[in-house]
């Protein structure tokens, strides 16, 4: 009997899902993105900002603490991270290429990711334009989701809800046409429940930041100021990339299964004698 459930819970999906995991070794790569994305997404965003904002260089700190509920040290440690001086607004050129060279980098590597937990070609080095192009969808995405957190904190209940919902749409097509970017052969059947399951992913990732980034960030800036931001950040950034890489890995599993099993019952079949 014991031996009979071991073999079935080996041969259950969270196992499979587990197995693939570390298959694909999943971990040291979501390490990789999330450092990536912590050194190409953020400058990216603050050289957004300092262009096209002009005098609301603090908008990003001003965005976060807002989110967060953050006052006392840790405000001041935001702030103290992400506020440019004046003369930042300038425009450097070099700035916004370094910027956009290491974000179209992370792009490719999170392109290959998906390719792999897929097993489809990933984004060729022709279709430059596609990985520029999730480049914006993503920054896009990061106003729209704070315009909308914005109208669910400022308004009623009514205008909550469908600020609710409508942001729920937008990561979900958002998600879409991310991972139709990034893999662009990519099936609607594989496509579709992943953006789903990455959807629900965010909603958790949501729950889980307004209960443990408030309480993280400010016991990390009592203690290290502004760099303890960082750390804090960056674990966000880390559980983040899990959530982008986790959906597409349990649908992927799931349908490989399913396809599996219907492989098997069609060879069934076709063995049994009529």
């Amino acid at each position: 009997m014991d031996a009979s459930l071991k073999d079935r819970a080996l041969a259950s999906y969270p196992a499979a899902v587990v197995r693939r995991f570390f298959e694909l070794e999943l971990l040291d790569r979501c390490f990789g993105l999330a450092a990536q994305a912590f050194v190409s997404m953020l400058p990216l965003l603050i050289v957004v900002v300092s262009l096209f904002m002009g005098g609301k260089q603090d908008l990003l700190a001003t965005s976060m603490n807002e989110r967060f509920g953050l006052v006392g040290a840790a405000e001041l440690a935001v702030r103290a991270l992400f506020q440019a001086p004046a003369e930042i607004v300038t425009i450097s050129w070099l700035a916004v290429t370094m910027s956009l060279l290491s974000a179209f980098a992370l792009s490719r590597r999170l392109s290959r990711v998906y390719g792999s937990i897929f097993g489809l070609p990933s984004m060729a080095r022709s279709e430059v334009w596609r990985g520029l192009v999730w480049i914006g969808l993503q920054l896009i995405l990061f106003a729209a989701a704070s315009q909308l957190r914005g109208v669910r904190r400022d308004s009623g209940v009514i205008l909550a809800a469908v600020a609710i919902v409508v942001l729920l749409a937008v990561w979900f097509l958002g998600d879409m046409a991310g991972l139709r970017l990034l893999v662009p052969s990519i099936p609607r059947s594989v496509l579709v429940p992943s953006a789903i399951l990455t959807g629900v992913g965010r909603v958790g990732l949501a729950a889980w930041g307004a209960i443990y980034m408030p309480r993280s960030l400010s016991e990390q800036a009592d203690q290290f100021g502004p760099i303890g931001v960082t750390f804090a950040l960056f674990t966000y950034i880390l559980a983040g990339v899990f959530v982008y890489t986790g959906g597409p890995l349990l649908a992927s599993v799931w349908l490989r299964r399913r396809s599996g099993e219907r492989d098997e019952a069609s060879s069934a079949e076709a063995s049994t004698p009529e």
